[in-house]
C-alpha cells in the first residue's frame, strides 16, 4: 500500500503553475529538511531513496493507465 502525506517543501512546479498549466511534485523520497533555511538538507539515504522513487514512478504510470 502506498501512504501519503503533505508538507512544505521546495517545487519546481511553480513556474508552470504560475502560467496556467498544471503541475504536480512528486517526492523522492528520503525527506527534506529545513526547507529555505541556509542549513537546509535532503537525506538521499538508499533505502529511503529507492522507496520513494518507486512509489513516484509507480504513480506516473498509474496515473497514465499504463502496464509496468
Amino acid at each position: 500500500g502506498y501512504s501519503s502525506a503533505l508538507g512544505a517543501s521546495s517545487t519546481d512546479s511553480n513556474i508552470p503553475i504560475s502560467m496556467g498549466i498544471p503541475a504536480i511534485t512528486l517526492s523522492a523520497g528520503g525527506g527534506g529538511f529545513r526547507a529555505h533555511a541556509l542549513d537546509e538538507y535532503v537525506s538521499v539515504e538508499r533505502n529511503a531513496f529507492v522507496k520513494g522513487i518507486t512509489t513516484a514512478f509507480d504513480i506516473v504510470v498509474a496515473a497514465a493507465n499504463l502496464k509496468r
